[in-house]
């Protein structure tokens, strides 16, 4: 029994010298078969298409944003309201310096008392301007601002995205009720009279722009 055992052990000995290169050469072997067979797998995957369709989405529409300064906006502003105050209708002003100025009249016992209501302007979240009332001259009178600016909306024309909440002494600039015929729509990003920096971003609709170059 002890003599089979020997001779078994004999047998797990290799004959000759140990080649190095022979195990090396082994390895390369099965590492190359390895990376060609994952290479192959990642080939005949089908590939995600829902997903890069949506990475490949074309955007519809451009955005940008454009500074302007308080004389900018008060030469847009009298235009406008050129055009859109009709003859007969009660006229009014809307100017910009260090407080936002809406100057109008109303009549007190048959004659014409003019106006001038002050208002700090705030962007919202949405982009839109709300104008908080700060002060109300009106010569010697003293009249509530509620009053006032409760006059303002039942007597003045004014567009259909501005709107007038007398009991919080607010006038909302509803830009994102504003859209121009080419699609156009603008949004206010920042107002600081104080520092004259007016900022809005202006969305277009990237059909609009290609009839312009065309």
């Amino acid at each position: 029994m002890a003599e089979e055992k020997k001779k078994f052990l004999s047998s797990l000995k290799p004959k000759g010298p140990v080649n190095p290169w022979k195990w090396i050469c082994l390895g390369l072997i099965a590492l190359l078969l390895g990376v060609g067979i994952w290479g192959y797998s990642k080939v005949i995957t089908p590939v995600n298409t829902i997903q890069d369709t949506k990475t490949q989405q074309v955007k519809q529409t451009v955005s940008f944003e454009v500074a302007s300064k308080k004389a900018e906006i008060n030469q847009l502003v009298a235009h406008s309201l050129n055009e859109f105050i009709e003859a007969g209708d009660i006229e009014y002003q809307f100017i910009l310096n260090d407080e936002a100025e809406l100057i109008g009249t109303f009549q007190v016992f048959g004659h014409d008392v003019q106006f001038y209501l002050y208002l700090a302007p705030y962007v919202t979240e949405n982009g839109n301007v709300q104008l908080k009332a700060t002060s109300l001259s009106i010569g010697q009178l003293d009249l509530p601002i509620t009053y006032v600016m409760n006059f303002i909306a039942k007597q003045y024309k004014l567009p259909d995205w501005v709107q007038v909440d007398s009991k919080k002494q607010l006038i909302l600039l509803n830009l994102n009720e504003y859209k121009l015929s080419n699609g156009m729509i603008i949004t206010a990003k920042k107002i600081d009279l104080k520092t004259d920096d007016i900022r809005f971003n202006i969305s277009l609709p990237l059909k609009e722009i290609k009839k312009t170059t065309k």
